[in-house]
């Protein structure tokens, strides 16, 4: 190897986004179909449920959270803030909306409704419902969540994106959202596939896994 096919293999190791999550299922999905999106490459790193407790985690991520990403030497936590961040290192491929455009506010307005509003209710209820939070989280969130999804799902566009007539964060986070809604009873499909549908046609998402879960999950619906 010459030297300098070997600092093109460093290049491109060095650039590729290293991502610590449990699987495909949890919210390193929003990050790894972002990154398909952005043509950047993901080195997995599997971590086992109860290791992230661990001190070897927590030297990367001090909360033990998953997931944790590390790209170009920067570690990031927390996926909707590393989803926006990393849309903003690239801004040629239109995956972030900025300040000067007109539809920053609605671009941050669903970001914020997906992840504040509906991710954090929906992840603590599943994890009551495993007996992972207290069980009677379950039954307080429950009744919230069927008013908050009904009206999430009504705000939806009968087709195409978000915002900005393209794919941006926005969707990747909502439509996280909206697969947790469906698989666990909240949402119907047939409420949001217009705009899911064509989501969950896309490259970058299959190739990132994103939709495997919801696809069974429908496919399971039908035989039965």
């Amino acid at each position: 190897m010459t030297e300098t096919t070997a600092n093109t293999a460093n290049q491109i190791l060095d650039e590729a986004l290293k991502l610590y999550s449990f699987g495909y299922t949890d919210r390193s999905g929003k990050v790894r179909w972002l990154a398909e999106e952005l043509g950047i490459s993901v080195e997995e790193h599997k971590v086992e449920v109860g290791d992230n407790r661990k001190p070897e985690y927590k030297q990367i991520n001090p909360f033990g959270a998953i997931p944790t990403a590390i790209y170009r030497g920067e570690t990031l936590t927390e996926s909707t803030a590393t989803c926006i961040h990393l849309a903003e290192m690239f801004p040629e491929k239109g995956m972030a909306v900025f300040a000067k455009e007109k539809e920053r506010y609605e671009y941050l307005r669903w970001i914020s409704m997906s992840a504040e509003s509906m991710e954090g209710k929906l992840v603590d209820y599943i994890l009551a419902s495993y007996g992972i939070m207290p069980e009677e989280l379950k039954g307080i969130f429950q009744q919230l969540l069927e008013f908050k999804c009904r009206a999430f799902a009504q705000q939806l566009p009968e087709e195409g994106f978000l915002v900005a007539n393209r794919l941006t964060v926005a969707d990747i986070v909502t439509a996280y959202s909206l697969k947790l809604g469906i698989l666990n009873g909240f949402i119907q499909y047939e409420q949001v596939e217009g705009y899911l549908g064509p989501l969950m046609q896309r490259k970058a998402a299959a190739k990132a896994h994103f939709f495997d879960g919801l696809k069974a999950f429908l496919e399971k619906s039908v035989s039965n």
